[in-house]
């Protein structure tokens, strides 16, 4: 519970704004929606791998080893607002193997942005 309310409230890990998200998934990066799978198939980016919070809270960076293409080394957390993607970011926050940037405002701010989705109504 500690390491929520620091992800919260304490420092901040790094921050991607939407554009920075591109040229990182251009450059290779994989992005990871955290929302639940109602809320994913309601509008997501075509690349995103959906992991929903309580899953990835449970498994951890082993469930990242198993579910992302092998080499990935950067990673772009998103969920709705941002908020629950920071959290995620604090879960993973100790894994020496990649680098994890959150999208900041989630996906209201790639909506805003005019950033194409995929949507599975």
């Amino acid at each position: 519970m500690l390491g929520v309310l620091k992800a919260l409230f304490g420092r901040r890990g790094a921050q991607a704004s939407p554009q920075e998200a591109v040229a990182c998934l251009n450059r290779g990066a994989v992005l990871v929606d955290v929302r639940e799978q109602g809320e994913f198939a309601r509008g997501h980016v075509r690349s995103a791998l959906n992991i929903p919070l309580g899953e990835l809270r449970a498994g951890g960076t082993a469930l990242l080893d198993a579910r992302l293409p092998a080499g990935t080394r950067e990673v772009v957390l998103v969920c709705q607002s941002g908020m629950r993607s920071r959290v995620a970011q604090a879960i993973l926050s100790g894994d020496p193997a990649r680098t994890y940037l959150n999208l900041a405002g989630g996906m209201a701010a790639w909506q805003s942005h005019g950033l194409p989705i995929v949507r599975h109504d």
